[in-house]
């Protein structure tokens, strides 16, 4: 299982995967279907279940803000 921190714009997403690669967490851009979100076309950055506290701490101390996690 995975989860996906979405994002408004592609841009977002891969500075994301950017900072989690910077510290060794694993994740790819995916793009989210729009009936999965709340807010419609959105982008994602999947990453393991197991690293939802990781990820989540790497966030924060980069100010980077998903719209929702949602888990796939």
């Amino acid at each position: 299982m995975r989860y996906i921190a979405v994002f408004p714009t592609l841009t977002l997403a891969q500075k994301a995967v950017r900072v989690l690669k910077s510290e060794n967490l694993a994740s790819e851009v995916i793009k989210v279907d729009s009936t999965r979100t709340r807010r419609g076309c959105s982008w994602g950055v999947a990453f393991d279940e197991s690293k939802i506290f990781s990820v989540r701490m790497v966030f924060s101390n980069n100010s980077i803000a998903e719209r929702e996690i949602i888990k796939e």
